[in-house]
């Protein structure tokens, strides 16, 4: 096979991945929409809590960005109460 023939059977193949992806995966929004009146009020109610233990995950890699540290040497204060618990 051509390089150009492959060329254009990888770009048929991605632009057919996209395409198919933007049609059937749902937005955040048509989802919740979707979602039953109950689930949805639940949804709201938890949102807050979701979004700030997700900046809370954020601040803890932001800080431990800052470390020379490699990844799996870093915990998190939680982490560490966890394994002193379990002695």
């Amino acid at each position: 096979m051509s390089f150009r023939k492959g060329l254009v059977a990888v770009t048929g193949i991605m632009g057919v991945a996209v395409l198919l992806r933007y049609t059937i995966v749902p937005d955040e929004d048509k989802m919740i929409r979707s979602l039953s009146p109950e689930l949805r009020a639940e949804y709201e109610r938890n949102k807050d809590k979701r979004r700030e233990q997700h900046d809370a995950i954020m601040a803890q890699i932001i800080e431990n960005s800052k470390s020379d540290k490699p990844i799996w040497d870093v915990s998190s204060p939680q982490t560490k109460r966890a394994a002193d618990e379990s002695k």
